[in-house]
């Protein structure tokens, strides 16, 4: 056989292999257009605030390009910690948690950082290094906007309680800690009690504000409640005591809350946007993802305040 002849022979074959997708040339770059992947842990996929949040990334995934699912950590650090661990097997490139406890699974999060896992702490402060960023309202903020509407409606100061949320979650302790250091420059306000549920669940707050009624009784002229579904709980135990012209301050600004404003006599509430911090959360998360400079570790949302006077101004949420 000739060379010619050898060489036409070589590259049918090379040619009939391309058509065939084999050879390098059809592997060697993946295909444009694909999106990355996110998996949403929440606290508990049966809270409505997290089951709602799920529903908002699902709602916007493809305007930030990725693939969302969910892994539920059901209540419990053991288990959201082995959901964090699942994800990072699943090769998942951003793992958005809303923590049980913030500092119990510090180290699942740091090692999937170490992985090369973008990780977001949804509608939650975090420690810088603990996360990769976290997109929240600033619950120290809600603290203080309860401090101004006690004294709005009680100029000369007034006694109350307050009712914490889900123990060791970070949006409790921040709702607390700002709450304190507000009341720091107001004397003329006391707390009577303060305590914490171990979920952030309505029949728990119910039970404690029951306890705290039956202590109390008339010296009970506000309820701070960590969340308006927990506050729930404290109406029905206000109602009760025939006591129902107690001020009730909840933080969420849910359907729930809205309900609460208008049925209530003196009921506000300060509203966190779950859509928005969702939206925002995958965008900041492409922006890390993208290496951009302009990535954030702190991302604060505002609250929206809501009130008799301001509830007509938004757009009831479905949670």
């Amino acid at each position: 056989m000739n060379k010619f002849k050898l060489l036409s022979i070589l590259m049918l074959i090379a040619v009939m292999l391309s058509a065939c997708g084999g050879g390098a040339a059809a592997t060697e770059a993946p295909a444009e257009g694909g999106n990355n992947t996110l998996v949403f842990i929440p606290g508990s996929a049966s809270n409505p605030s997290q089951a709602f949040g799920f529903k908002m990334f699902q709602k916007h995934a493809a305007e930030y390009n990725f693939d969302v699912s969910m892994l539920d950590g059901k209540a419990d650090v053991a288990e959201q910690t082995k959901a964090i661990n699942n994800a990072v097997a699943q090769g998942a490139d951003v793992i958005i948690v809303n923590p049980n406890d913030a500092l119990a699974i510090v180290p699942a999060m740091k090692a999937a950082q170490e992985a090369g896992v973008v990780v977001g702490i949804f509608m939650a402060a975090a420690a810088p290094g603990d996360s990769t960023f976290f997109v929240a309202v600033d619950d120290k903020q809600a603290g203080g906007v309860v401090v101004q509407g006690i004294l709005d409606l009680f100029p000369d100061g007034a006694t109350g309680v307050e009712i914490g949320g889900q123990a060791g979650h970070p949006a409790a302790i921040d709702r607390h800690d700002g709450f304190t250091t507000a009341l720091a420059d107001h004397p003329e306000i006391k707390v009577l009690d303060y305590q914490n549920p171990q979920q952030w669940d309505a029949a728990m707050a119910q039970a404690i504000a029951e306890d705290m009624v039956t202590k109390y009784g008339d010296e009970i002229q506000f309820v701070f409640c960590h969340w308006d579904n927990g506050a729930t709980g404290v109406i029905n135990a206000l109602k009760a005591a025939g006591m129902e012209d107690v001020l009730v301050f909840g933080v969420d600004g849910n359907a729930v809350a809205f309900e609460q404003v208008q049925s209530w006599k003196n009921y506000n509430s300060i509203g966190q946007n779950v859509e928005t911090i969702a939206m925002k959360s995958m965008e900041i998360a492409n922006l890390f993802l993208a290496k951009d400079a302009s990535a954030k570790f702190d991302n604060i949302v505002p609250f929206d305040l809501i009130t008799k006077d301001t509830f007509g101004n938004f757009t009831p949420p479905e949670w």
